[in-house]
């Protein structure tokens, strides 16, 4: 007979050499144990019974304490959920810091090898917040001044986040959308002591950008990984017809060859995305197959994304995505990871999903409402909208700055007055194809076109350095019969105002958004109009499939095929556009459902992962 923990009691066995009923044991017992073998049975049942309490003991003590590893703001709001869940829980923060301001107190300085040379970091205590939440930054020179998108932040804080935790000694690290095994593959091969849960939030939002063999070799390699370059001739001789074809200075050392080039990558490589018979791209060519040919395991694909995410998913003990459809979907459709669909199948034993929560801070808007007063305050706040946004005000740039994080913005077109006109507002990006800015763009001019009466506010940080936005701006601006009828705002914008008065909103993500904001639109009574994929379909109830809790409108299906994407969006556009115009009741209803939605840390998203943790 076996507890739950797989240790044998021997109650049996005891039940049956003295016939009695356990209950009954002791007082039996003390009378029959007259003989060295019967002692040493009672012993063994003792020995088994402390040794099973002991580790039942051991693991519920097990998970005390998590490492929550993230390159975004701390998520206090989840931290604060789960204690108050399970109190006896504590969860510490890890994050890089590109300076010491906020620092309270340094823990420790340890040194890391990467990017072919030493490098120093230092781990500090960051000031108390008002929740009480220990937040430890990790700053080093080897990652600051970057992107924390691209790798060469990404590499350079994995290696020394994997040393300054083993110093903070947690039981489970929880690495959010951080890729936590980078590098291990051209690196030490011992196990980490740690056991880690790595959330991938998208299986293509991994850094993909620079896919050379050679260059992620130079950035990730230990230190005999780096003798191995510096020591093959193929590589040196590479090396030296590069450094000819710039005219660029001689090192002594080939580590320093290899420093150079690290330090100066996107000089020397001008035109990867140009043809073959680039000299260039001749050279790094062979440098990329040489080093595939050095380092074998990096062939599994010819580039540092698939690699990462390879090793991510094999060397963590769990992992788990934030979305039950895109759960489901990468385990049964290869489009949406290729290569990867491979390794994820065979990890699925070690994996799961959870549930992304948000807590929606209270904003400041012109007219706050209720679900009572929400039509006559929608009115107010869209009046107050149009009117600082109108050709008069734009011109003359006397503009309610509340509207704005910042005075560095740009405005593109304007707002006319049109009484009870719908109001579109879209919050997309410059990451065209994931974040589904094509399909929301195309959507928008369809609608002009074929709708006299609606209005669109288009929100893109930065989005006049793209071309393919700018040139979409400059298409309406010669359309004259959308005068008045649209907006371009390219800079950082409170949203609480914009979605208080608007009344429809686009998501049209293809990845699995992590974001909040069609979150922050529902609170404000602005319906969401969504594909049905990721966390869209999980959070989205559609009106025409459930006519009570609906709070939203989506695609028909979650996977759409390139051709009919935008289809498919644009007839759910035009189905809500009709609800709200000949439905006012369903309108109604769907803004209150919108606005009653729980987007916050609830028990069940807190439990799934207490269960996680403790299943590690």
């Amino acid at each position: 007979m076996k507890d739950s923990f797989g240790t044998e009691t021997h109650a049996r066995e005891l039940d049956i050499i003295y016939g009695i009923q356990p209950a009954k044991f002791s007082e039996e017992y003390s009378a029959s144990c007259k003989s060295f073998n019967h002692f040493n049975i009672e012993w063994r049942f003792i020995r088994k019974q402390v040794s099973s309490l002991f580790r039942k003991t051991q693991k519920n003590n097990d998970f005390k304490t998590i490492l929550y590893l993230t390159l975004d703001i701390p998520p206090l709001d989840f931290i604060s959920a789960f204690r108050q869940q399970y109190p006896d829980k504590d969860i510490k923060v890890l994050i890089p810091v590109d300076n010491t301001d906020d620092a309270e107190k340094l823990v420790f300085d340890f040194e890391y090898y990467l990017q072919n040379r030493t490098n120093n970091a230092s781990l500090y205590k960051i000031k108390p917040n008002s929740l009480n939440i220990d937040v430890y930054g990790l700053y080093s020179e080897a990652f600051s001044g970057f992107d924390r998108s691209r790798l060469q932040y990404l590499a350079p804080f994995v290696k020394a986040a994997r040393i300054a935790a083993q110093k903070l000694k947690p039981k489970i690290i929880h690495s959010n959308n951080i890729p936590f095994f980078l590098g291990v593959e051209l690196g030490n091969k011992s196990h980490y002591p740690i056991k880690v849960l790595q959330i991938i939030n998208d299986f293509s939002k991994f850094e993909a950008e620079k896919e050379e063999a050679f260059w992620a070799a130079v950035n990730l390699a230990d230190s005999k990984g780096m003798k191995k370059l510096c020591s093959d001739k193929i590589i040196k001789k590479c090396i030296a017809s590069l450094f000819n074809l710039h005219n660029t200075k001689r090192f002594c050392q080939m580590r320093e060859c290899l420093d150079f080039i690290y330090q100066n990558y996107y000089k020397l490589r001008k035109y990867p995305e140009k043809c073959d018979d680039i000299d260039e791209n001749i050279l790094f060519n062979r440098l990329n197959a040489r080093v595939l040919k050095l380092f074998p395991k990096m062939a599994y694909e010819n580039d540092l994304y698939y690699n990462t995410l390879f090793y991510t998913l094999k060397r963590a003990d769990f992992w788990a995505v934030p979305s039950k459809t895109y759960y489901n979907n990468i385990l049964t459709k290869p489009e949406l990871s290729g290569k990867m669909f491979d390794r994820i199948c065979k990890t699925k034993n070690k994996s799961s999903y959870v549930s992304f929560g948000c807590e929606i801070p209270a904003s400041a808007i012109y007219r706050p409402f209720t679900q009572d007063d929400f039509r006559e305050s929608r009115f107010r706040n869209k009046k107050y909208l149009t009117r600082e946004f109108s050709k008069d005000r734009i011109r003359t740039r006397f503009i309610d700055p509340k509207f704005f994080k910042s005075d560095e913005y740009t405005l593109r077109g304007y707002l006319d007055t049109f009484f009870d006109a719908p109001l579109i507002f879209c919050k997309l990006s410059t990451n065209i194809f994931a974040d589904g800015t094509d399909i929301a763009l195309t959507s928008i001019i369809k609608l002009l076109e074929e709708f006299k009466n609606v209005q669109v506010i288009i929100n893109i940080p930065n989005g006049l350095e793209n071309n393919q936005i700018t040139n979409w701006v400059e298409y309406l601006e010669q359309k004259i019969g959308f005068a008045g009828k649209w907006l371009f705002i390219d800079g950082e914008i409170n949203l609480a105002q914009f979605y208080a008065s608007s009344d429809l909103s686009f998501f049209c993500a293809r990845n699995n958004i992590t974001s909040n904001e069609h979150f922050t639109a529902m609170k404000y009574g602005c319906v969401p109009v969504a594909l049905r994929n990721g966390i869209y379909n999980d959070t989205i109830s559609d009106i025409f499939d459930d006519m009570t809790l609906g709070c939203g409108l989506k695609t028909k299906t979650s996977i759409n095929t390139e051709e009919d994407i935008s289809e498919s969006f644009n007839a759910v556009v035009t189905k809500a556009l009709n609800l709200y115009t000949n439905n006012p009741a369903s309108w109604k209803l769907l803004i209150k459902n919108a606005m009653n939605y729980n987007a916050g840390w609830t028990f069940d998203k807190i439990e799934k992962f207490n269960r996680i943790y403790s299943a590690l």
